[in-house]
């Protein structure tokens, strides 16, 4: 088992992109809220390519909570929600600019590019052309289109269920907009972090893809 230890006696630095208002803290919002507890959580840069003003304050208030005490600094895109393909250039410009604000990044959280949703492929596509020599790691999204067989896990979080309840319990906090949803539900994100934790002998855990990991002794 390999550890995410910090670097040269500073808290991790993390770079955290989404399509939409939300992707992030369900992606990687338990990976998140146990750094930040363990005060191993430095720098934070997020960017949202498709947003609009009433979800992106629903976002600011909740990539406040899951990051705090650290401060995210967060950008967001203002493009169309299920649009990203059509916006292509649009899209590649912010993500590129973006990376470079944040290239001291220790670790790159995105979407899978086998995401069946096309906004979240797209920047799984798209993430390591803009982040060549960083370690990227790819979340997951539980949805309708029932994608999660589509890539196998290669990386785990493991998750206590403490942590996994102040994990929904901010959600549901600062989306209103999506408790209306019948996948947004506390069952649902349980559910999937109890067969990921049972991959990897916890009690829960978040999962990611891993494409490309270099190893080297200090």
């Amino acid at each position: 088992m390999l550890g995410l230890a910090p670097v040269a006696g500073r808290p991790l630095r993390l770079a955290l992109l989404g399509a939409h208002c939300d992707d992030v803290e369900i992606g990687c919002g338990g990976l998140v809220l146990d750094l930040a507890a363990r005060g191993a959580l430095g720098e934070v840069d997020v960017l949202v390519l498709a947003s609009e003003p009433a979800r992106e304050a629903e976002s600011q208030a909740a990539l406040a909570a899951f990051c705090a005490p650290a401060t995210p600094a967060v950008r967001f895109g203002g493009l169309a929600d299920g649009r990203l393909p059509g916006h292509w250039n649009e899209t590649k410009d912010l993500l590129q600019d973006w990376a470079v604000a944040c290239r001291a990044a220790d670790v790159v959280l995105a979407p899978s590019p086998a995401d069946a949703h096309q906004d979240h492929r797209l920047l799984g596509e798209l993430v390591r052309t803009a982040f060549r020599d960083h370690l990227v790691l790819h979340y997951e999204i539980p949805k309708w289109d029932g994608d999660l067989g589509s890539a196998r896990p290669s990386v785990y979080w493991p998750l206590t269920a403490e942590q996994l309840g102040r994990k929904y319990a901010l959600l549901s906090e600062h989306y209103p907009s999506q408790r209306g949803h019948d996948w947004f539900r506390e069952d649902t994100f349980r559910g999937l972090a109890r067969l990921r934790g049972m991959e990897c002998r916890a009690d829960y855990a978040e999962a990611f893809g891993c494409p490309a990991l270099v190893l080297r002794l200090s």
